[in-house]
């Protein structure tokens, strides 16, 4: 079974450059995106997915199983020093992911936004546009949090993988995120 990508309806811009029409655009898509996403993920990995905490691990488990890491070549590596601040140099990682275990990244992402959202009713799907300094700024959170502004799924996982290519390998990663989190809603 191939793993199919998400396939982008129209030319994707940083989220920060987006106005906030291409950003409310971009949401749409996104959220009608989110059920085929997640029926892919259970139906390739083989993990029910439940919408319990404790899924979080298996399916957490089986990315640690599956993801395919690839040496960065040499020329990959000189473009990005050359592009990137002295400062934030030694957060340069000499490894990348393949296609498909960055496609696995974003999917379980989304379920575990997903699984948060449908443990805790008040929560939804949802993008900030205000201040335009801010970080999550036109990109697909949970909102409806009571004591943090929203929380983005997305930026949480994509930072797990950054520690898996450091070679950090914790099960619990994402369980630990989701009870983690339980206290700002």
């Amino acid at each position: 079974m191939k793993y199919k990508l998400m396939q982008l309806p129209f030319v994707m811009k940083e989220y920060s450059e987006m106005s906030k029409n291409e950003a409310k655009e971009h949401f749409n898509w996104f959220k009608q995106q989110i059920p085929s996403r997640l029926e892919q993920l259970g139906a390739f990995s083989q993990i029910h997915l439940d919408y319990s905490d404790r899924s979080l691990i298996d399916i957490w488990e089986w990315y640690l199983r599956n993801v395919q890491i690839q040496s960065k070549s040499a020329s990959e590596l000189k473009e990005e020093h050359s592009e990137t601040e002295e400062w934030l140099k030694s957060y340069i990682y000499e490894n990348k992911l393949d296609t498909k275990s960055q496609a696995f990244t974003l999917d379980i992402a989304i379920y575990l936004g997903e699984v948060v959202k449908s443990n805790h009713s008040a929560l939804d799907w949802g993008v900030v546009f205000k201040p335009k300094s801010y970080v999550s700024l036109n990109r697909p959170v949970i909102t409806g949090l009571t004591k943090q502004k929203d929380m983005d799924v997305i930026m949480i996982v994509t930072n797990k993988m950054f520690a898996v290519l450091k070679g950090q390998r914790n099960p619990n990663a994402l369980f630990d995120i989701y009870h983690t989190w339980e206290e700002f809603i």
